[in-house]
């Protein structure tokens, strides 16, 4: 994330790829929607990169239980419409800082996946009279079930102390699809991008600091303090809203109410031949890549394996620091 750059490092979990057939009909889908095809990944860091984030904290990967770090990315595919959500759990470096054991469930991960399945579900539910301001309200009550899971888990305004009891957080990044209408949704820095047919960039979600009202208070504490760094931001500029309610931040998923003003929402047309993309942070300098993006605009009948020799590569060899991270896509042929 752009306010906490080492929020998102040393993440590791099991490679999933998901080629999608078609939807079940129902009374709102259109021959065009029905058309689409669907691709849906998530990818672990490469070791190249588990090495240079480590580095960040002084540490080793001998340092690190089995050199691993459990899934914080999560996305979901409806079976039922063309809703497609990711979100991406935020790094607890807490527990690097202290060299502390990292928990296996990792319960940023975990709240990636309750926003996912909520999400869903409440889409699901909306499907058949959905209207765009529908977004927002099926935004809050995914954004509620997380701050249920956090409470919990004992963490709430009252009893957060923004570095051993802190809210566990995610961004993420939803669309969902009607006849030739995309309807989509994002916080923090996951991302909807939209391309044309030729292969141009049309749309991408505004980034993480797209909200910002108004400046927020100065750091003023030690520089090399990573944890007095951390507290300030977590405190003041995550889910940050001043005494006149202005937004000073950016926003993250963790059921506080100040997260619903920082999503970011809307809807475009889309044509055939056109692809929508859905991602965490981890995949955005991909989508910069022209290689990467002709895989996905060729669509090749052996898609999954082209997808991952490609990445593997630059995960591991070309820049590891750029293209290393765990990273989560969904991506839509129109």
């Amino acid at each position: 994330m752009a306010e906490w750059p080492m929020a998102h490092a040393w993440k590791a979990c099991i490679p999933q790829g998901i080629v999608g057939s078609n939807p079940t009909p129902t009374a709102r889908f259109q021959n065009f929607t029905l058309n689409m095809k669907k691709f849906s990944i998530i990818e672990p860091p490469s070791k190249e990169f588990i090495k240079i984030a480590l580095r960040e904290f002084g540490l080793k990967l001998e340092d690190i239980k089995n050199g691993l770090h459990p899934k914080e990315d999560f996305l979901l595919v409806s079976e039922k419409y063309p809703i497609f959500v990711v979100a991406d759990g935020v790094t607890l470096i807490q527990y690097l800082v202290e060299r502390k054991e990292y928990p296996n469930l990792s319960p940023a991960g975990e709240i990636a996946r309750v926003f996912c399945e909520e999400f869903l579900k409440a889409a699901e539910d909306k499907y058949e009279l959905f209207h765009e301001s529908d977004i927002r309200e099926i935004f809050q009550i995914a954004n509620q079930a997380a701050g249920k899971y956090n409470q919990e888990h004992g963490r709430t305004k009252e009893t957060v102390d923004y570095w051993n009891n802190d809210f566990y957080a995610a961004t993420a990044a939803f669309a969902v699809i009607i006849d030739k209408k995309v309807y989509w949704g994002s916080i923090g820095d996951s991302y909807i991008m939209h391309f044309k047919n030729d292969g141009s960039l049309f749309f991408k979600s505004p980034d993480i600091n797209a909200k910002v009202e108004a400046e927020a208070p100065p750091y003023v504490g030690d520089a090399n303090d990573v944890k007095a760094k951390a507290q300030y931001v977590w405190s003041q500029k995550r889910n940050g809203v001043n005494d006149e309610g202005k937004l000073i931040g950016y926003g993250v998923v963790t059921g506080e109410e100040a997260a619903n003003r920082y999503l970011n929402f809307g809807s475009f047309e889309v044509e055939p031949g056109d692809l929508v993309a859905v991602i965490t942070d981890g995949f955005e300098e991909y989508m910069e890549l022209p290689e990467f993006l002709s895989i996905l605009s060729q669509w090749p009948h052996d898609m999954e394996e082209c997808f991952k020799k490609f990445t593997a590569r630059k995960a591991t060899v070309d820049a590891p620091e750029k293209y290393g991270h765990e990273r989560s896509l969904i991506v839509v042929s129109i």
